[in-house]
């Protein structure tokens, strides 16, 4: 069994919230899908590990380091949206 971590964020009603999630995975049986051991969420990061009983400083440090790099990475691309008109009978 292996542990891992994944953090990201989300603006929900203008307001950035931090999702952390850790997972179990067990590469030694086939086929076995990542189990979610705790999950937080919160519009503090510390608060969000905290929720999702993360306690470790130095995963905190990746994780956010993680999330930090990530947003430098990302690229916004717009998308054209488009009327759609629907029959209701």
């Amino acid at each position: 069994m292996k542990i891992f971590y994944n953090a990201y964020t989300k603006v929900v009603q203008n307001t950035t919230f931090y999702f952390v999630k850790k997972y179990a995975t067990f590469p030694e049986y086939k086929d076995v899908p990542n189990i979610l051991e705790t999950f937080g969420m919160h519009t503090d990061f510390n608060r969000a590990c905290q929720i999702a009983k993360i306690n470790d400083d130095e995963i905190k440090k990746q994780l956010l380091n993680n999330l930090q790099s990530n947003a430098i990475t990302a690229k916004i691309i717009q998308m054209k949206t488009e009327n759609v008109l629907t029959a209701i009978q």
